[in-house]
């Protein structure tokens, strides 16, 4: 290590019903890799209009305090060998964000970050990680950055999360990163280079966390933040292999937060 310290905002918990492994599961593998600040960012739930519509992918609304309950006391049980913030992972989704931003003053929950998965709502919105023409690809970048613009989120998760099935980098591609990346630049919001992403590629596609984005990216003054993404407690890297990862964006002349502003 190089002087920096290892943090991860970007960590999930059994109540998105994807991810495994208890909360004090992930901080053990935190402390054991050396992390000096674990942020939690579980998806957040939303107050569907639908009735009787229940995603799958995230948390209920009556499950959110009992998630920032359970975060607070393990941040009392562990105070002094690791900072712990109390975060979620959101879509900006404009029907709804009065709730979350109620919700989130109401119960203590320190920040959210844009993890512009569906269009709109899940109820009915195109999933953005399935986008295969030009004009999903611009929808992606008008909603994400409408929701940059709302100032309500701390950075940009999986900001080339478009490009997960599209099949090859045209110039559609290559004008929705450009697009992202001026608005980062404008905004001062970091995007996040998501360590999950190249696990998850597949034949046919391009995948995310994409060399393409990131070269592009170098192009610009933005900032980066290294994000874990993790889904389970082996999901939290070690050292080194975050270090590498920085040292990849250091690399293309990319500047890397040690951590959020507000959230050291």
């Amino acid at each position: 290590m190089s002087g920096t310290i290892l943090t991860n905002y970007h960590t999930h918990t059994p109540r998105c019903h994807h991810a495994e492994g208890s909360e004090e599961e992930y901080i053990q593998a935190a402390l054991k890799h050396g992390y000096q600040i674990l942020g939690f960012a579980d998806h957040a739930p939303w107050p569907y209009a639908t009735p009787r519509f229940v995603s799958h992918i995230r948390m209920l609304p009556e499950e959110l305090p009992g998630y920032v309950h359970t975060l607070k006391e393990l941040r009392a049980k562990y105070a002094g060998q690791i900072r712990l913030h109390i975060g979620l992972e959101a879509e900006y989704f404009p029907r709804y964000m009065n709730w979350l931003l109620e919700v989130k003053e109401e119960l203590g929950i320190e920040y959210l970050i844009l993890g512009n998965h569906y269009d709109r709502t899940d109820e009915n919105g195109d999933y953005f990680g399935r986008s295969s023409t030009p004009d999903q690809l611009k929808r992606y970048a008008e909603m994400t950055v409408a929701g940059m613009e709302s100032g309500a989120y701390r950075y940009l998760a999986h900001p080339d999360l478009f490009l997960n099935r599209y099949p090859a980098f045209d110039q559609a591609a290559e004008e929705t990163c450009r697009i992202l990346c001026q608005a980062a630049v404008k905004l001062d919001l970091p995007l996040e280079y998501n360590l999950i992403g190249p696990t998850l590629r597949g034949e046919g596609r391009l995948g995310y966390t994409t060399p393409e984005f990131w070269d592009i990216a170098a192009e610009y003054p933005v900032k980066a933040i290294l994000g874990c993404d993790a889904h389970r407690p082996g999901g939290l890297l070690s050292a080194e292999r975050m270090e590498a990862a920085r040292a990849q964006l250091s690399a293309r002349g990319i500047t890397v937060l040690d951590s959020l502003p507000g959230l050291e």
